[in-house]
């Protein structure tokens, strides 16, 4: 079941996606591209995987 957090961090996913794909300089496209996995790990729930899930807010900060 979606909860409006989760929903959060795919409509985070989505929109870092999205300036990937309109970013021209590589180290933009690389760093939009790299958020957009920390937003989906934490929309799969994956916080035990590496530091990614420790660079996005908690539920609770948001």
């Amino acid at each position: 079941m979606s909860t409006h957090f989760d929903s959060y961090y795919y409509h985070r996913a989505e929109a870092e996606l999205d300036q990937a794909q309109r970013s021209e300089h590589p180290a933009a496209v690389r760093a939009h591209y790299t958020l957009a996995g920390y937003y989906l790990d934490r929309f799969y729930g994956t916080q035990d995987e590496g530091i990614s899930a420790s660079l996005v807010p908690d539920r609770g900060e948001c």
